[in-house]
């Protein structure tokens, strides 16, 4: 039987034959050849316990839902440590403004979680920003261009990409794009009292066609990741989408694997397969770490709604205290809450090791 490997990156198939196309493995040039880096003794960061807005809403999240799932979270004393808000809370590239229909006040959002002792994890994509933004409008200077084309950031397999809004590559050669990235990491820190950044879609800078090797994009992630943990060290990262090379020893928590569902946007029926296949994935991947390359992993939400007898029980043996949950908690069965609960509660809030490089 073929041996599980991690891959290049968060995205990557457990086994590279998993489907017939072999460059959409997410893998630009060289990657198949990358090797993880040996780790020594690490660090210690306090465990997370998350529900992340993703899985729950997707792009319809809004202040109403997060106050509800904190009524809900508060009502049955659930023993979560931080609300992710993930995509939808504004235009990718838009980092400073959030969207004002959703969130006519942000900050009010912000000070509802924190009322509630829960830390605030916010998530974004620094290396990519949508065509209908406001900052490509301005900025259209600030992007990658080969051939007089913009470059699609968002990379998958063929079939998917035509369904994917159009996300294009910024150019952090530029010191404005720094400059931006790092306000928008500023204010978040500053003026939100943002304590977790979940960094997506990180792979991104290897698919800029004017690169003839890895060295400029993976410098350009080591540069972002250096910057908040000299500048917030208290600040905890979470790696989405990421190469392990240039993330391990910087960011905080890597997922290693896929999302392990996707929004409700999608019929039922069909979540609930895709759960089933990516749990089964996660369990694979994670029979791809060894003691020289152990992380402290992010292995994604455990959907409750969509869990079965074969998905249960490889939820309760993972191996990490950093436990996402992407249910929608206001329509969740008392039973399912009180399941959720348990399985919470069941690993104590302990400090753990982050390895470094």
């Amino acid at each position: 039987m073929q041996k599980p490997s991690l891959g290049w990156q968060s995205w990557s198939p457990p086994f590279p034959k998993w489907h017939g196309f072999p460059r959409w493995d997410y893998a630009p040039i060289n990657a198949r050849s990358y090797k993880l880096p040996r780790l020594n003794p690490s660090t210690p960061i306090p465990a997370i316990r998350y529900w992340c807005s993703w899985y729950a809403y997707g792009w319809n999240i809004d202040h109403k839902k997060i106050s509800e799932t904190l009524k809900i979270i508060k009502k049955h004393r659930l023993p979560f440590t931080h609300i992710i808000i993930d995509d939808g809370w504004t235009t990718w590239g838009d980092w400073l403004t959030p969207n004002p229909a959703r969130f006519p006040h942000f900050a009010t959002t912000i000070s509802q979680i924190r009322a509630h002792h829960l830390q605030v994890g916010l998530w974004f994509a620094p290396f990519l920003a949508s065509k209908k933004s406001q900052l490509f409008k301005q900025h259209p200077d600030w992007f990658v261009r080969y051939r007089g084309q913009y470059i699609q950031g968002l990379k998958t397999m063929p079939i998917w990409e035509w369904f994917l809004p159009q996300q294009y590559l910024l150019d952090f050669k530029l010191p404005q794009v720094k400059k931006y990235i790092k306000d928008f990491i500023d204010y978040a820190v500053k003026n939100w009292g943002v304590t977790l950044l979940k960094l997506d879609f990180l792979y991104a800078p290897y698919f800029d066609p004017h690169h003839n090797n890895d060295k400029i994009a993976h410098n350009q992630i080591t540069w972002l990741f250096r910057y908040i943990k000299k500048n917030y060290p208290s600040v905890q990262t979470i790696a989405c989408g990421a190469p392990f090379a240039p993330t391990i020893g910087l960011a905080n928590i890597i997922r290693i694997s896929k999302d392990t569902a996707l929004p409700p946007e999608l019929p039922y029926f069909l979540n609930r397969i895709i759960y089933a296949v990516r749990v089964k994935m996660l369990a694979h991947k994670l029979g791809a770490l060894d003691k020289t390359q152990s992380v402290h992993f992010d292995p994604d939400v455990r959907k409750f709604s969509l869990d079965n007898h074969k998905t249960s029980p490889i939820w309760d043996t993972i191996p990490s205290n950093i436990q996402g949950v992407g249910d929608d908690l206001i329509n969740l069965s008392l039973t399912t809450l009180k399941h959720l609960k348990q399985w919470l509660a069941a690993r104590p809030i302990a400090r753990t090791k982050q390895p470094i490089v």
